[in-house]
């Protein structure tokens, strides 16, 4: 049965206020009294459906910074997921395309000087919320505002310029694999557009970099403050009271209910072999994220030198749950915190930070500069 959309919007602002994990974190960033206001008086003007609520939501998640937090509208024969089918970075007062999914009328290097007749930077500083997830144009995510835009401004490669109607079309997700670049002296680590890792894959990638056999905790900190409300509890145990094997988990579900935040730390003992003969790189950049970032981070420790951009600032947050608030609206929050965010030691808002820093500038659209300036590095070294 649906609900009203103020009583989903209580439950929502409940839910982060009582097991998000991240509360503290992000602060007087999570303040939904605007979002309030403004949902009441789409409501009033008689404006207010799925779509705009799913939007007006978003935005107040997309201002505290957390790209764990997720707001989804389910598939019906009434709504499809979208996007715009390209990726963009901002650089002065243009966008540039970085990566073209579906939309075949945009090549990376195209500049958008408009969206909607307005400049990137009249959009930025006009708009009462930060819903970019970033401060700095680097760091900014676009890809919302350009998925709701009706038409973008491009100037092409060759000086021609034209106005596009945009399109929706399939959503998807411009990630990309690890990888790896043997070069003479040393190895190339590329996670620029990494998230997700499995485990095996990470300690072999961790390996390579690596130059000594050490604890792979002392790399990788897996000490975490988990949240166990009764309702972070009761989420993680729906659907699992017939899974075989799972009897184990839900006693410690129903024993830890109503406790809070509990340590727990990290208890692998396994010990990574080192292989780095030479100069280990890794690259990264604001889209490096999850347990790409975690690699990165994990592989400084090591001692690789990393060239790029920070990273996304993801890795303080995990155990992300989904929950259906009702048939048409799901959302996600992460329900743990590491330790070191806890103390102030995290990554969040920040990213792992480079060794050596390099802007990002169109010219990347032509030309792989963070690849080259390994290479150069790594010779120098050799």
């Amino acid at each position: 049965m649906s609900k009203r959309f103020d009583e989903l919007f209580g439950e929502i602002v409940t839910i982060l206020r009582r097991d998000y994990a991240g509360a503290d974190l992000v602060g007087e960033r999570l303040d939904p009294r605007y979002y309030n206001q403004s949902i009441g008086q789409a409501w009033h003007d008689d404006k207010l459906d799925e779509l705009l609520f799913l939007r007006h939501v978003s935005q107040m998640l997309a201002c505290t910074g957390d790209r764990h937090l997720h707001l989804e509208l389910q598939p019906s024969e009434h709504y499809t997921p979208w996007s715009p089918g390209f990726f963009t970075r901002r650089y002065e007062n243009a966008l540039y395309v970085t990566a073209v999914t579906d939309e075949d009328r945009l090549v990376p290097g195209d500049r958008i000087t408009a969206v909607n007749g307005g400049t990137p930077a009249a959009h930025r500083a006009n708009i009462q919320k930060n819903f970019f997830y970033a401060d700095t144009p680097e760091r900014e995510d676009w890809h919302g505002m350009l998925k709701m835009a009706d038409s973008i401004d491009v100037e092409r490669s060759d000086g021609s310029r034209e106005r596009l109607a945009l399109a929706r079309h399939p959503r998807r997700s411009p990630k990309a694999a690890p990888q790896v670049y043997d070069a003479k002296g040393g190895v190339i680590l590329d996670l620029r557009n990494a998230a997700d890792i499995p485990d095996g894959l990470f300690r072999e990638l961790l390996s390579l970099v690596c130059r000594r056999d050490t604890p792979l905790r002392e790399l990788a900190d897996g000490d975490v403050y988990v949240n166990y409300t009764r309702f972070n509890c009761l989420v993680k145990a729906a659907g699992l009271e017939s899974v075989e094997g799972a009897e184990g988990y839900l006693r410690e579900l129903r024993e830890k209910a109503g406790k809070g935040l509990l340590f727990e730390p990290d208890e692998d003992d396994t010990i990574l072999p080192g292989h780095a003969g030479g100069a280990a790189v890794v690259l990264t950049d604001t889209w490096t994220r999850d347990g790409a970032e975690a690699l990165s981070l994990a592989a400084k420790r090591a001692g690789a030198y990393l060239i790029g951009r920070p990273t996304l600032g993801t890795i303080d947050l995990c155990g992300d749950v989904h929950y259906a608030l009702d048939e048409r609206y799901v959302l996600t929050w992460p329900t743990a915190i590491a330790k070191a965010a806890s103390e102030g030691r995290g990554v969040f808002g920040r990213g792992v930070a480079p060794d050596r820093y390099i802007p990002w500038t169109p010219e990347e659209c032509r030309r792989d500069l963070l690849l080259d300036a390994a290479i150069e590095y790594i010779a120098a070294k050799t």
